[in-house]
């Protein structure tokens, strides 16, 4: 082990990538949907091989290196984080329950860091220790990222952000599976309700899709203009399978016996269907044959703020909507559904129709992979420059934490700019992010090691206490304040929670407790605000704490 160790120090890049590559495959091993995530095994692979000798002294050739890997990691990170929430940040407080939504981010933040403080000032912590038992107790690398510009010693940041870490990703967990129970809040069944009718306003009228078979004689033969079902019924035939093919029905198809229809539409619409055509049926073939889909990318304010049944693209463009994609979690179509800005629907019809709906919204989903190189180097440079920016007052500046954040927000909520496209596909974000912050996180983590826990000032258990307490009262505050002043339900409740304490690992308890996606809404709505939130925080609990 030493020898191959010595190998790593006379090659140090190597040693950052084996670091790298360790940390990502150890992040995604999950143990009943809870996982390190690529930062923490990260963190964990280069605090071990750093104990075991492991050093990136001579990879610059210089003591203080202007330009490291780790900082072209930073950069990237923070600027991704930015690009990221750019398109939902705004849409997620405007219209609907937004408020709500905005409210129970700010008081989880706005708590987590008035407890790291108050836990720092009286137990003695000092700037990057606090920092880091927020970062930890948040599991939030872009807060350990931007308190790593700014802090008086990045080693002892590391080390606090390592201990309180474990406590922030089970902890957020643990509370997800019992204090619902203590609450008396059942998330499988929203038996906790007690919101505003204006949020169940189509809580009786969810709008489902069942198949039929066509057999009735009356129906056999004649058009759907002279059944008139949509007028008889309410509901709205989507497709039909026949002779193994789909097609996608027009007023003026006519039926034929044997048919299999997909049709959407309430419950009751649904039954009165079934005298008029034939017996409903379970067939698997509709979704597996429908048309190709297409990726439509909402940018059109006629289409933001609006509920699926609202727009009736199924009623007016005889088009499917089958899933949406929200920051990268898919959620199923519902009648009550309301579509924000970013979202990406899988839309499937005619393609005539499909290109009506595209323009009605705003446009296609671009299938190329290619993404805009400039659109990272220029945001970059755009970043630096807003955060040398001074404000004149006590000759403030940003930092480059909160410019490049700034930076990647304004770029990433304008589709173009003159005619320059600011859109970069979410896998390559989602690459640029992963890898930035590992970069950093492998290099500063093995540098940390450098340090002895017992440096940490106030103390190992003062610190892991101070964790706990940033991690669980964040939390009751959350919601209590979305439950009982806010009237939101259970899974709004919890899933708003969630995004606010950007933990991903209590997104997968919440959706297994409801046993349903219905929290990645909420999670969602809160994750973009929080995410500028939380990489601010950093900045902020270092120069309250200097």
């Amino acid at each position: 082990m030493q020898s191959f160790i010595a190998f790593l120090n006379e090659v140090p890049l190597a040693g950052l990538m084996l670091v790298v590559a360790l940390g990502y495959t150890l992040g995604h091993q999950s143990i009943r949907g809870i996982s390190l995530g690529p930062a923490g095994g990260t963190l964990a692979v280069a605090l071990l091989v750093g104990f075991l000798g492991l050093s990136f002294r001579d990879m610059y050739g210089s003591e203080d290196p202007h330009l490291t890997l780790g900082t072209l990691g930073f950069a990237l990170f923070i600027y991704s984080v930015g690009l990221e929430a750019g398109p939902r940040f705004f849409s997620s407080l405007l219209g609907g329950a937004g408020w709500k939504m905005a409210a129970v981010c700010l008081t989880v933040n706005g708590v987590a860091v008035t407890i790291a403080i108050a836990c720092g000032l009286l137990f003695g912590l000092d700037d990057s220790v606090t920092a880091g038992v927020l970062s930890g107790a948040l599991t939030s690398a872009p807060t350990y990222a931007a308190a790593a510009e700014v802090c008086s010693n990045q080693q002892t940041l590391t080390l606090s952000f390592a201990l309180t870490y474990p406590f922030g990703l089970v902890g957020m967990v643990l509370m997800v599976v019992f204090l619902p129970h203590a609450m008396r809040d059942d998330l499988s069944t929203d038996s906790g309700e007690i919101g505003d009718a204006a949020d169940d306003e189509y809580s009786d009228d969810l709008e489902v899709t069942r198949a039929f078979s066509v057999d009735k004689v009356g129906s056999a033969g004649k058009s759907l203009r002279e059944l008139e079902l949509t007028r008889r019924t309410g509901c709205y035939i989507i497709t039909i399978l026949r002779d193994g093919e789909i097609v996608i029905p027009s007023a003026d198809t006519c039926l034929q016996a044997g048919d299999h229809l997909q049709a959407k539409g309430r419950i009751d619409e649904l039954l009165k269907l079934q005298p008029l055509i034939g017996p409903e049926i379970h067939d698997r073939e509709f979704r597996r044959r429908l048309p190709p889909q297409r990726r439509v990318r909402v940018l059109n304010r006629g289409g933001i703020a609006k509920s699926l049944a609202e727009l009736d693209l199924t009623g007016r463009h005889r088009v499917l909507v089958t899933s949406i994609d929200r920051g990268g979690i898919i959620h199923e179509p519902s009648a009550d559904f309301v579509i924000q800005r970013a979202d990406i629907l899988h839309v499937a019809g005619p393609r005539r129709e499909v290109r009506h709906v595209a323009r009605e919204l705003g446009q296609f989903e671009s299938p190329t992979g290619e993404t805009d190189i400039a659109i990272y180097a220029g945001g970059i440079v755009l970043g630096m420059l807003i955060a040398n920016i001074d404000f004149g007052l006590f000759g403030i500046r940003l930092g480059y934490a909160s410019g490049l954040l700034f930076a990647g927000v304004l770029l990433g909520r304008f589709r173009r700019i003159g005619r320059i496209s600011t859109h970069v596909p979410r896998q390559a974000r989602q690459l640029v992010r992963d890898l930035g912050i590992l970069l950093f996180i492998a290099e500063t983590g093995v540098r940390s090691t450098e340090s002895r826990l017992s440096d940490i000032d106030g103390g190992i258990p003062l610190t892991l206490f101070a964790g706990v307490l940033t991690t669980a009262v964040p939390v009751v505050a959350g919601i209590y304040l979305a439950r009982r002043c806010l009237k939101m339900k259970p899974t709004d409740s919890w899933g708003a929670v969630g995004g606010a304490m950007t933990s991903s690992a209590a997104l997968v308890a919440i959706r297994r407790a409801a046993d349903s996606n219905e929290p990645a809404l909420s999670y969602t709505a809160t994750y973009a605000v929080a995410s500028v939130l939380v990489t601010l925080a950093g900045h902020l609990v270092v120069r309250v704490m200097s």
